[in-house]
């Protein structure tokens, strides 16, 4: 609940906030993310803690999907993908209960969510009950760092910069915590672990920009 307050109150910096984090390729990021899916025609597609609906769009440029969900608990978030797209599905939603039937969704995006969910364990199987045979769930993600890239930005650059940019926004204590939630976040390994435990195959893992984020593709076989 404390979370979901705290997205509701920076959902309008919740853009910019990406952009900070990312070192301005966020944008980018994502655009890569959904190049590496594999092509499915007239997709349903659920953009799963989807915020301010930018995975979808990005989707949306290259593909052509029947539907684009975007799930996420907070609903201000989703006030603001509203404006962005109205063609956009909006639920509001915990990751940890997603309110879909078995095996009705094609892919499964999720953006810089993960580390934000109560309990992985619960939104891994969640995932993959939702989750056609053959579907897959892309995760572009701020993993604990372990590159001296990574190590470097997030331990000591983000510290100093994101929260200074929040008290300069008037929300210092959610940019805080949202350091800290990758400091004390688990490394991709750990995150495909966790997936393969709850039925997934793992694709592939990629570091981007030196560690700063990861792409990691799992398969519902």
């Amino acid at each position: 609940m404390q979370v979901r307050t705290m997205f509701n109150k920076i959902h309008k910096r919740y853009d910019l906030l990406n952009r900070l984090m990312s070192a301005g390729r966020d944008i980018a990021w994502r655009k890569a993310c959904c190049k590496r899916l594999p092509k499915k025609e007239k997709a349903i597609v659920l953009d799963l803690c989807g915020g301010t609906g930018d995975f979808s769009i990005a989707y949306k440029k290259n593909e052509n999907p029947q539907l684009c969900i975007v799930g996420d608990f907070a609903d201000k978030m989703l006030s603001v993908a509203a404006k962005k797209d109205p063609d956009l599905k909006l639920i509001q939603m915990d990751a940890t209960q997603i309110p879909l039937a078995n095996n009705s969704v094609d892919i499964i995006l999720n953006g810089f969510g993960m580390r934000n969910i109560s309990s992985l364990d619960l939104a891994f199987n969640e995932a993959f009950r939702v989750l056609k045979q053959g579907g897959y769930f892309a995760t572009l993600e701020f993993f604990k760092p372990e590159k001296n890239i990574s190590k470097l930005f997030y331990e000591k650059i983000a510290p100093l910069i994101i929260p200074f940019a929040g008290m300069m926004l008037s929300k210092r204590n959610a940019y805080r915590y949202l350091v800290l939630s990758i400091l004390n976040f688990i490394t991709p390994k750990e995150y495909a672990a966790k997936a393969r435990a709850a039925g997934f195959t793992l694709r592939s893992i990629n570091a981007l920009d030196g560690g700063l984020a990861h792409i990691i593709l799992l398969e519902k076989k």
